[in-house]
C-alpha cells in the first residue's frame, strides 16, 4: 500500500499528538509518587527491573493459554497485544501489565469435541 506525503505527515502529527498525551499522564504519576514519598532511587531500581525483564521477554514473546482450549499462544509480532490460537483458532488478547506466564506451565487439555456444538 502506497502513502502519500500528506497521509504520512497527518500519521506524524497525530503521533506527536499522543506522544504529548502520553508525556502530560507520564508526568502527572512521577509527581504523584514522588508526593507519596516514592524516591527517585526507588524509581530507578524499578526502571532497571523492568528493562531487565525486557531484554527476556520482547515485544511479541509473550505468551498465555487460550481461554478456549488451554494451549499456548504466542503475542504477534506483527499485531500488539494480539494473538491468535493455532488449534481452536480463538483471538487472544494480551493486555499491557499481565503477568507473563512460563511455556511450562501446564495448560488445560483440549477436547475436540467442545467444537461440534453438541
Amino acid at each position: 500500500m502506497a502513502y502519500d506525503s500528506s497521509d504520512l505527515t497527518r500519521y506524524v502529527k497525530e503521533l506527536t499528538t499522543q506522544m504529548d498525551k502520553f508525556d502530560i499522564v507520564l508526568r502527572a504519576y512521577y509527581e504523584l509518587m514522588q508526593e507519596k514519598g516514592i524516591s527517585q532511587e526507588q524509581l530507578n531500581t524499578k526502571i532497571d527491573d523492568i528493562l531487565a525483564r525486557k531484554v527476556e521477554v520482547q515485544y511479541g514473546g509473550r505468551k498465555k493459554p487460550c481461554p478456549k482450549c488451554g494451549k499456548m499462544v504466542g503475542e504477534s509480532k506483527t499485531n500488539p497485544m494480539r494473538g491468535k490460537c493455532m488449534i481452536c483458532g480463538t483471538d487472544v488478547a494480551f493486555y499491557p501489565f499481565e503477568d507473563d506466564v512460563k511455556e511450562d506451565e501446564e495448560a488445560k487439555p483440549y477436547d475436540p469435541s467442545e467444537d461440534l456444538g453438541f
